[in-house]
């Protein structure tokens, strides 16, 4: 199985707090460090992590955060050779992370606005060896509308997880076979909180497939023929951090082994699950031992 990740690369900068703070609010934190992260480096990660052969489509700046997190992706195994360099510099996100494991996020984009749609022609061989193709919104908008319509030329399995919340152009849902919104980002897509009406709205608009993330709450996919709802895996939750991402990989991982759909997302749950119980992002991530073990004792 091969996954091609088109995306974010950035190195989270994440502070530990009691409470999150209100606006206007200042606090002091608990504790600070660096680790690498990026939704689309998170998902690569996640991928390898879980048995997949992965390659990162991305930029970093010509900067030791650069050079740091394209060297700590091969370390993985990920193939890296579409990762560019350029001048602008690497991008990078602020995090802040509670007790009860919430958190907030503000992403500089930095090289990430690099990524554009000679880069994807320059990568086009890469994504023709791909299964499955997935993306998420922290590269320009634009270059993931022309990666949805090449990947659905070459006939490729498209998972875009919507995050950030965005309002998207309705030209790329056609070629969507995979979307994969929490709460809030269905809300700004579909103008409803009601899940089932957003899911149903997203398929009109031509995904072929809506799952819904629900924290703690598990998860919901909804496509023409069924609608599931998986519950979640109990487990005490230390940071929120990449478990979206792990869980889009996870599905992409699942699939591609032949998993039903209720199967995929069982897996993906527990997968999301267990990146919650330690601090970080990429490094975070689960093993697929890890997961099957996991899965086994509940």
């Amino acid at each position: 199985m091969k996954i091609a990740v088109i995306g974010s690369i950035n190195m989270d900068y994440s502070l530990k707090v009691k409470m999150l703070p209100e606006k206007g609010e200042t606090i002091l934190a608990d504790s600070f460090y660096t680790a690498p992260g990026g939704k689309g480096a998170n998902q690569a990660v996640a991928a390898k992590r879980l048995g997949a052969a992965v390659y990162m489509i991305g930029a970093v700046g010509k900067d030791s955060n650069g050079k740091e997190l394209s060297d700590k992706l091969k370390k993985e195994g990920v193939e890296t050779s579409g990762i560019k360099s350029v001048d602008t510099p690497t991008g990078n996100a602020m995090i802040t992370v509670d007790n009860d494991g919430s958190n907030t996020i503000v992403v500089y984009p930095g090289a990430n606005g690099d990524m554009d749609e000679d880069w994807l022609i320059k990568n086009l061989t890469t994504i023709e060896d791909s299964d499955f193709i997935i993306m998420q919104l922290e590269i320009p908008v634009k270059t993931v509308i022309a990666a949805v319509k090449l990947a659905k030329r070459l006939n490729k399995k498209v998972i875009l997880n919507p995050a950030p919340a965005s309002v998207l152009p309705e030209e790329v849902f056609k070629g969507i076979d995979f979307i994969t919104p929490n709460e809030t980002e269905l809300a700004v897509m579909t103008d409803t909180r009601d899940i089932e009406k957003g899911a149903e709205i997203l398929l009109n608009k031509g995904v072929e497939n809506v799952i819904v993330t629900l924290g703690h709450k598990g998860c919901y996919f909804k496509n023409k023929e069924d609608e599931i709802y998986i519950k979640p895996y109990k487990v005490r939750s230390i940071d929120s951090t990449a478990a979206g991402d792990s869980f889009n990989a996870a599905i992409a991982v699942a699939l591609s082994e032949g998993k039903t759909y209720r199967q995929a997302l069982q897996y993906a749950n527990a997968v999301g699950a267990l990146t919650t119980t330690r601090p970080g992002a990429a490094e975070t991530l689960p093993f697929k031992d890890d997961v099957e073990k996991f899965m086994e004792r509940e």
